[in-house]
């Protein structure tokens, strides 16, 4: 009942926030804006997006190599646009960051260990987000009124940092192991306890971390780049792509007050911040909503994967090496 309560809430919060813009930019201008569209910038942006995943492919290929889980690439690809189709068709993001541990699990053979690895990834992903948001909003202080959300992303930095150096304390790590041992019901403490050893056998692996850091980094410079060329396609050509670096990553932040996958809160940071750059609300809407839609279509690559997989199951070779976790 809780969990249906809270759900009900955050669709509120996206419709509720999105009609409430729809109706401030006036349904007619958002249908002009989209109905000129230029589709050069969008076919590259699409370009971007597919770059992206390939990118990102490449980020997890890194960790799981590292553990000696060996994949082909393609199927890392596959499990990743599975993951965007159910982001972007699921109530929650983490639907997709499960369903890619869950076929990288049926095919290394150890669910827990490909479970720790995802979560890994997310948080290096979430901390190079986060940092670029940092010295993004240092570098243009200026367009705020308050310090606060700079704060507030300081804050998420530190504490993801401060979650990552914990798991990779040994000290912290054999407290936790203990605690985990003693659960016993359902073998939940020995799975868990087994996502916590993926996790702490990164401590001596710092290239890799590192490697997966930069590759993040590379990654959301992609996903501005998209928005850039979006942005061009409806005619924003006010706003210089540093600006960019900038909306990106503090829209990303918005996003992440409860919603429906961002829709509605995002959309309010992408009217604010570019209403500074004399943006209107209509092509500020306009924007956003391709930058949600241009992933969504493509994702639905990752629900034809999806049924594909769901019938035919995972059968190819893979080398696991166990004993080097």
């Amino acid at each position: 009942m809780k969990k249906i309560v809270i759900n009900l809430s955050r669709i509120l919060i996206s419709l509720g926030l999105l009609l409430y813009f729809i109706y401030l930019a006036d349904l007619k201008k958002i249908l002009n804006t989209l109905g000129n569209l230029d589709t050069m910038p969008v076919l590259i942006a699409i370009a971007f997006f597919l770059g992206l995943t390939l990118f990102l492919s490449l980020r997890w290929r890194l960790l799981t190599n590292s553990l000696g889980i060996h994949v082909d690439f393609h199927k890392l690809v596959s499990f990743y646009m599975i993951g965007f189709f159910f982001n972007n068709f699921l109530p929650t993001s983490i639907g997709g960051d499960l369903g890619r541990a869950y076929y990288l699990g049926k095919q290394s053979g150890s669910r827990s260990t490909s479970l720790g690895t995802v979560l890994l990834e997310r948080m290096i992903g979430l901390l190079a987000t986060l940092s670029l948001a940092g010295v993004s909003l240092i570098w243009l202080m200026g367009e705020f009124r308050t310090k606060r959300i700079l704060y507030f992303t300081l804050l998420l930095v530190a504490g993801i940092a401060f979650v990552l150096a914990m798991i990779m304390s040994r000290r912290i790590y054999n407290r936790i192991s203990k605690v985990l041992t003693s659960i016993t019901f359902a073998r939940i403490g020995e799975k868990l306890s087994r996502v916590l050893d993926t996790l702490h056998y990164y401590r001596d692996k710092k290239k890799v971390l590192l490697c997966a850091y930069l590759f993040s980094l590379i990654g959301h410079v992609m996903i501005i780049c998209m928005n850039y060329v979006l942005a061009k396609a409806i005619g924003i050509d006010q706003v210089s792509f540093t600006y960019f670096f900038l909306l990106v990553p503090v829209t990303f932040i918005f996003s992440l007050m409860p919603s429906i996958n961002g829709i509605g809160v995002r959309d309010s940071g992408y009217i604010l911040l570019l209403r500074s750059q004399q943006v209107d609300t209509a092509h500020a809407l306009s924007l956003s909503f391709l930058v949600t839609v241009v992933p969504m279509l493509i994702s639905l690559v990752g629900g034809v994967l999806f049924v594909y997989y769901r019938h035919r199951g995972l059968v190819a070779p893979v080398s696991l090496e166990e004993e080097s976790v």
